[in-house]
């Protein structure tokens, strides 16, 4: 890239951003938490009766009414914090790997030939930093590959003359596009 580089535009992820997803994990965390929480207390606040038989009875046969009200309630759990654990997980990867991905098509059209463009994010895009980076280069890539052909141009121009004038040039502008290239190493 050139040596005037732009100063360090901060972090690629923003703290609010790395915060909000902390807060929303724990918020999920803790609704799936509640609702176990509600399941399992209407399950087991029933009444024991009053006396020592009714309690006998009632606790001796708590393990097969226990068994699928565990079960069912896991279940409910896992399904609620995994789903919405997902959801979260989608969301955030695309705000993230959303924007990696449109540069990745970007550099594969400037592979196959296609003239080079720059990236633009959407609002709430994160890595906001490495676009205006990559855009930056972009930038100095075009300016560069202007003077380029400016510099083959230019030494097409001397071929005209005699074949001496026109290898030399020719030469010469290769030479310094080769320099220029150099940095892209």
């Amino acid at each position: 890239m050139s040596g005037h580089e732009a100063p360090d535009d901060g972090p690629l992820i923003h703290r609010r951003y790395v915060f909000g997803l902390l807060l929303r994990l724990c918020v999920n965390t803790a609704g799936g938490v509640g609702i176990l929480f509600v399941i399992l207390f209407f399950a087991l606040s029933r009444p024991l009766p009053g006396d020592y038989a009714g309690v006998f009875h009632a606790l001796r046969n708590i393990s097969t009414f226990l068994r699928p009200i565990l079960a069912i309630s896991v279940l409910v759990y896992a399904l609620l914090a995994c789903g919405s654990t997902s959801a979260l997980c989608v969301y955030v990867l695309h705000k993230v790997a959303g924007p990696l991905y449109r540069m990745d098509l970007v550099l594969d059209q400037y592979r196959s030939g296609a003239p080079t463009r720059t990236v633009s994010f959407r609002n709430g895009d994160q890595i906001q930093p490495l676009a205006q980076a990559f855009n930056r280069w972009i930038g100095t890539l075009r300016r560069d590959r202007q003077r380029w052909l400016a510099t083959m141009m230019d030494a097409e121009r001397h071929c005209l003359q005699d074949e001496a004038t026109c290898r030399v040039k020719m030469e010469e502008a290769l030479r310094k596009i080769a320099e220029d290239m150099a940095r892209y190493r």
